[in-house]
C-alpha cells in the first residue's frame, strides 16, 4: 500500500520548517500483524532540536473519527512529546489539532 498524498504533503511541510520526519514503510504485502502506523495511531514522527517530538496522525477530507481521537487522547507519551491530528480539507486548508495530555492529579 502506498503512502497517502496527505502524508507526503505533511512531511514536506514539516521538512520546510526544519524537521526530520520519519514514517512507517507500507509494504505491498504486509506480513500478518504488521502495523502500518506507529502504535496503530500515528503516521509521522517529526523531530527538531529544541522542540517536542511531534507524533502526527494525518487524515484527508474527513472529520476526525471520535474513536481515533479518543485513542490518541488516551495514548501516553512522556514529557517532550506532542500528539497532533492534521486533517486536509477539500478546500485545501489544513485543520491542525494538538491533543493535550491531561496533567497528572495534583500537578498544575
Amino acid at each position: 500500500m502506498a503512502r497517502s498524498n496527505y502524508e507526503i504533503l505533511a512531511q514536506k511541510e514539516l521538512e520546510k520548517q526544519g524537521y526530520k520526519v520519519d514514517f512507517k514503510v507500507r509494504p505491498s504485502r504486509p506480513m500478518r500483524g504488521y502495523n502500518t502506523d506507529f502504535f496503530g495511531l500515528f503516521d509521522l514522527i517529526a523531530v527538531r532540536a529544541g522542540d517536542p517530538v511531534r507524533w502526527l496522525s494525518i487524515k484527508g477530507h474527513a472529520n476526525i473519527p471520535a474513536k481515533h481521537k479518543e485513542a490518541i487522547e488516551k495514548f501516553f507519551l512522556p514529557l517532550g512529546n506532542q500528539k497532533e491530528i492534521w486533517v486536509y480539507r477539500a478546500d485545501g486548508s489544513i485543520r491542525k489539532v494538538i491533543i493535550e495530555d491531561p496533567s497528572p492529579e495534583g500537578v498544575n
